[in-house]
């Protein structure tokens, strides 16, 4: 019977008779042969028309599918939507038989032919009877499966159990009830495990590890210890029967290990986690090795630590300072606040200046501290190579110029200026000007009888250079003799004078120095 079913789902490629044409019109094209339906017969998959051999051969074709309940043609009706040259097969065409009609168009007209009607359309397989799973549900006993009943044009493909068993055929399948949980007793899965410092005074922390059991089991735990790493010298540690042990004094020198017990009513399984690490006193944390620090002490450059080498038990954790000192000896040093990595960047500011690095050890047992060697004193990253210079005339009054000196180093350099007056040609007793810390200077009657310099710097990138101080002392500016006014003469009193006015027959006579007529009369 498989067999038989097996030859029906092959690819099915259906020739079909030709079957009587229906002319759409007189001067349609004639059909040569009929058109054929070839595909597989199963739901799911797509059949594919071909049009037939016509003459004259059609410029076109249309397409119409029918579906029937039997071979016969009166049980066919028209699949509406249906007017492709394929048609894919839809879960309600199992158990249908199809055929396609073709119209072939020409110029003159149509005509229109059908295939022969295909066999029946495998359908999925509709489980009446589920498949069951029998046998003792127990562990390393075997269960069987039978594989339930079927109707439905289809075949048994093979069933799986694993607990639930299901049974698979082409297009369907159908599960099995669950079988009772299995039952075993308990079986190790994973072994107990065992964490924490082995010292006096340290907590260890076990796992039970994980089993595999039904019933679920209960547990129970023994701390053993142990003389050496051969486990025959284990003994059970009396009241030590929780998932946690304290190491006590008596216990150094030993080793531990774990005893987990998973029992159910089916049977009891005893696991034993690994040994422990011999067990040891705690100790103060120790420095065996002093840290270290290593770079240039030159201004942006990086100071780096290496903390040494620590022991004690518990392990020690470490925290770092920075220092600054005065000197290389390191008789007055202050902790840097803010400066607890591993690095320190030197600035500007650190010119001159010493630096170590102080690291603390410290476990539940206490601290101890080490200082690192000392580098220093840190200088500048710039080098001077021109010193500053002045120019200008030596009196009051006089604005004198300042040339900036070139340090190599330099990074995008500002300049810092500074004059000074100082008593000698020798820079004795050279202060600053107040006010006075820009390029050019103005020589003010102050600095009469000294001498004038300038200090020049790259502001946070050098140190201060000085330009030369001339040998002359600054003089007040030469006085110039007192310029005499000449006499302005005295001028001689304006003289009088008396002119003749008239206005017609009246006549007037006016003095003055400068005397007018009055008005309306004209002078005679």
């Amino acid at each position: 019977m498989r067999r038989l079913i097996r030859s029906v789902l092959a690819p099915l490629i259906l020739f079909a008779a030709l079957l009587p044409i229906s002319p759409a019109s007189a001067s349609g094209p004639t059909p040569n042969t009929a058109p054929i339906i070839s595909g597989t017969l199963a739901v799911g998959q797509t059949l594919s028309a071909s049009t037939g051999s016509w003459t004259p051969t059609p410029a076109s074709y249309t397409y119409q599918w029918w579906s029937c309940s039997s071979q016969v043609e009166s049980t066919c009706s028209l699949i509406t939507g249906a007017t492709n040259s394929t048609y894919t097969l839809v879960l309600n065409d199992g158990g249908n038989f199809f055929y396609v009609q073709v119209t072939a168009l020409t110029a003159g007209g149509g005509t229109t032919a059908k295939s022969a009607i295909s066999g029946r359309v495998l359908t999925q397989p509709t489980n009446i009877v589920a498949p069951a799973i029998s046998g003792s549900v127990l562990v390393g006993t075997t269960l069987s499966l039978s594989s339930g009943t079927w109707s439905g044009v289809g075949f048994f493909l093979r069933g799986q159990v694993s607990i639930a068993a299901n049974a698979f055929n082409l297009a369907g399948s159908a599960f099995s009830g669950f079988t009772n949980q299995i039952s075993s007793e308990p079986i190790t899965v994973t072994l107990p495990s065992i964490t924490g410092l082995v010292a006096v005074d340290e907590v260890l922390t076990a796992t039970r590890g994980t089993f595999a059991a039904f019933p679920l089991p209960t547990f129970t735990q023994q701390w053993q210890s142990c003389t050496s790493t051969d486990i025959t010298t284990c003994a059970p540690i009396e009241g030590a029967n929780t998932l946690s042990y304290t190491i006590k004094d008596a216990d150094v020198g030993k080793y531990f290990r774990i005893m987990v017990t998973a029992s159910n009513n089916l049977g009891v399984k005893g696991s034993p986690s690994a040994l422990t690490t011999i067990a040891i006193r705690t100790a103060l944390p120790a420095n065996t090795a002093a840290p270290t620090i290593s770079g240039a002490a030159i201004d942006r450059q990086t100071l780096t630590l290496t903390i040494g080498t620590w022991t004690g038990v518990p392990t020690p954790t470490t925290t770092t300072v920075w220092q600054v000192c005065s000197d290389l000896a390191g008789a007055s040093c202050a902790d840097i606040p803010t400066a607890t990595t591993s690095s320190l960047k030197l600035t500007f500011a650190d010119l001159g200046k010493y630096f170590r690095a102080k690291v603390t050890a410290t476990n539940r047992i206490g601290t101890a501290s080490s200082t690192s060697n000392i580098l220093g004193p840190v200088v500048a990253a710039t080098k001077l190579e021109r010193t500053p210079s002045t120019f200008g005339f030596l009196q009051v009054g006089q604005v004198w110029i300042a040339t900036p000196g070139s340090w190599s180093g330099a990074i995008e350099p500002t300049f810092g200026y500074q004059w000074q007056r100082c008593s000698d040609e020798k820079g004795a007793n050279c202060t600053d000007i107040a006010g006075a810390t820009k390029r050019e200077y103005t020589i003010q009657g102050a600095d009469k009888g000294s001498y004038i310099r300038v200090k020049n710097w790259i502001i946070d990138q050098s140190l201060p250079a000085y330009s030369e101080i001339l040998a002359v002392k600054i003089a007040a500016p030469a006085q110039l003799p007192k310029e005499e006014k000449a006499a302005t003469p005295t001028p001689p009193a304006p003289k009088r004078i008396t002119i003749t006015c008239v206005k017609g027959k009246t006549t007037q006579r006016v003095s003055g120095t400068a005397p007018k007529c009055p008005k309306g009369f004209k002078r005679r």
